[in-house]
């Protein structure tokens, strides 16, 4: 049986079709059917088989592909209908501190900011640990304490400041500060401060009063 099966399998690959005379037909045709051999052509090409389909193929002009992945669709009630971005900051803040002499907290609010002129009101308690000449009442306690802050820029060149500063203890111990100031900005480097300050101190039946001014012309390195 194998002797058999390995002379079929020898004998088959020799095999040809019939002739051309055999089959009814157009000779051509059916000499070109006879033989499958005459019907490949010669491909001198070194493309790729897939060339077809590639981004930008001569052979498929209408396949077109997006470079980006798409992003993941956005779920309804997901999207932002308001989108808003508020820079400004509030006009008032609290806060506390404490130094060698003195420790509280005190409230400030700016009631004009945003025009030339601008105003700041401040207030709050605290407790002096220690006299401090030019801040303040002269002993030790309790106390309140405040300041208004007043400034208007006169033109591009000039600015008015003005401050005024109180603190109150017990037994009718009162501090008053007011600073009066002018800067005036001669060059684009050089600016000519000057400063006016008055002060009063009362403590029961006495008080007293001192005062001094100064003038700096500074230069911005």
């Amino acid at each position: 049986m194998s002797v058999v099966l390995g002379m079929a399998l020898a004998v088959i690959p020799f095999t040809t079709l019939p002739a051309a005379s055999a089959v009814p037909g157009d000779p051509m045709l059916v000499q070109l059917g006879s033989d499958p051999a005459q019907l490949r052509q010669f491909c001198y090409s070194t493309r790729c088989g897939d060339e077809e389909w590639r981004r930008g193929s001569a052979l498929a002009p209408s396949l077109s592909f997006q470079g980006k992945r798409k992003g993941r669709p956005t779920l309804p009630g997901s999207q932002r209908w308001i989108s808003l971005w508020a820079p400004a900051r509030p006009r008032d803040h609290t806060a506390s501190y404490s130094n060698n002499w003195r420790v509280g907290t005190r409230y400030h609010v700016d009631a004009l900011r945003d025009g030339p002129t601008r105003l700041g009101l401040q207030l709050g308690a605290g407790y002096r640990l220690a006299p401090l000449n030019d801040d303040g009442i002269d002993h030790r306690g309790a106390v309140l304490r405040g300041a208004v802050d007043f400034g208007h820029r006169i033109n591009d060149r000039a600015n008015w400041s003005q401050r005024i500063q109180f603190e109150a203890g017990q037994d009718g111990s009162t501090f008053v500060k007011q600073s009066f100031g002018l800067d005036v900005s001669l060059w684009p480097e050089w600016t000519l401060e000057s400063d006016f300050q008055i002060r009063h101190r009362e403590t029961g039946q006495s008080g007293s009063e001192s005062a001094e001014s100064t003038l700096k012309l500074r230069r911005r390195f």
